[in-house]
Order: C-alpha cells, then structure tokens, then sequence
C-alpha cells in the first residue's frame, strides 16, 4: 500500500520546529582528484577513490559530549584494555584510523546504543564529479557538505553547524561556508515550504573537540570502508542508527528500510 502524506503548509513546519539543533561533520577520504601539476591521483592509486561526509544531529550538545567523555573514561579505567595500550597511546579523542580495534569495536557499539543523535552520509564516487569540481578540492567538499545539509539546517529555529576542519585559514572557512550556503539557498528555492529565515551559526572546530565530532569520524569511517575497500565490518554495527546513506553521484539512497 502507499500511503500519501498531507503536505504541511509553512505554518504548521515553523509550528513543528524546536529551538535548537547542532549538527557535527567529518569526513573520510579526500576531495582531491588531480594534483598541482595535473596528474589524476585517483587512478594513479595516491588518492581515495570516495569521498564520504557524515552528519550527526543532536539536540542537547552537552549531553552528547558528557556520554563520549564518561564513555571514554570507562576505556581508560578498562583493565584489560590497559593490558595492551602502549605508553604512547592516550585516547585523548577517539578517531577511526588510528584507534585500537578492540576501542573501535566498542565506541561503534557505544554509537549503536546512543540515544538523541540522528545520522547522514553523502558518498562522492569522485571520478563521476563534473570536471570543475575534479580540478577544485575546497569547491567539491563545501558542495557536497551542501548537499548533506540543504534539507537538515530548517527543523529548528536556530542551528550549528560544526566542521571538523584543520583549516585555519580565514579564506578556506569563508569558501566553505559560500558553498553550502548556495546549495542550502538553491534547495529552499525549488521547496517553497521551507523557510529562509533560520539562524544558522558555522564553525570549524578541531576534531578532538567534541564527542559529536568524533562520532561523526566513526560514521564516516564505517560508510567509507564498504565503498572504497569492500569492508563491511563497522557499517554492519550500524544500519539500524542511520537515517539515509546517499551515494550521490550514482544516485542511490539507502535508509533503514533499504540498508547499505
């Protein structure tokens, strides 16, 4: 059976909305195609062939970053996780690439327990890119990261979004934030029901910053490893947390009822 949803009208979504959500990005894999001197890194083997950009939304910020703390405190004070640390591991922040397998086996069950976060992704098979995009890194990523957030940035009555960048160039973040926000605008454009008139608030923060950041990193880490190496160990962990994969470029969608 299909079932047919009433539309809502602009009053009844601005109704709907709630004061405050913040949204935390990361990504795995790399915007770059080609390098200065114009050599395809992609095919050469020296760059990914995927980019993936995870989104993760909350409401109370606080609370997010209170359950990763105690969560990773409980790690450190794990004596037989303390067995096989080294002198030089500290677990400052949690982070996919370099983490110890048995902590990424359980910070990814920590996630698929975690209440009061929402996930999304954005795949970008790189080479299918227009041309443009495959000569400009910052353009593909801030357009893509526009793409992941043109329809999450309107259900509350102000939001922030949470880059985590190494960036500290005024002119990159500037660049950035153009981008999205050109996508997010074209998007309200074609979906007259959706408000303008939002606070939206960008920042680039460190990866080690905030547990939503980190969480992010895990997320895209997971979804990354099944499109770029076939691994489908972590993404397993998690298809019933995430709200909608997108493989943009071969126009896919993937959801909890059509898992990745």
């Amino acid at each position: 059976m299909i079932k047919i949803s009433k539309q809502k009208s602009k009053e009844e979504s601005l109704k709907d909305r709630i004061p405050k959500r913040y949204i935390f990005l990361d990504e795995s894999g790399k915007p770059e195609v080609f390098s200065a001197k114009g050599k395809n890194l992609v095919t050469s083997g020296h760059a990914t062939k995927f980019l993936v950009i995870a989104s993760v939304r909350c409401d109370d910020q606080l609370m997010l970053q209170r359950a990763v703390t105690d969560f990773r405190s409980s790690l450190l004070h794990d004596n037989t996780l303390q067995k096989i640390f080294s002198s030089s591991y500290t677990l400052d922040a949690f982070h996919a690439t370099v983490d110890y397998p048995q902590v990424r086996e359980r910070f990814y069950a920590f996630i698929r327990e975690l209440e009061g976060v929402k996930i999304n992704v954005i795949v970008v098979d790189k080479l299918k890119c227009f041309e443009t995009l495959k000569r400009n890194p910052g353009r593909l990523y801030g357009i893509m990261a526009g793409q992941l957030l043109r329809d999450l940035c309107h259900q509350a009555e102000s939001t922030e979004v949470i880059f985590s960048r190494k960036d500290s160039k005024l002119k990159l973040r500037n660049e950035l934030e153009y981008e999205v926000e050109r996508v997010r605008l074209e998007y309200i454009q074609s979906h007259p029901n959706l408000e303008a008139k939002v606070r939206l608030e960008y920042h680039h923060n460190p990866h080690y910053s905030h547990g939503g950041l980190q969480i992010a990193d895990y997320i895209a880490y997971a979804v990354f490893q099944v499109f770029e190496n076939g691994n489908r160990e972590w993404v397993d962990m998690l298809k019933d947390r995430m709200s909608k994969v997108h493989d943009i470029c071969n126009k896919k969608y993937f959801t909890r009822s059509n898992p990745l």
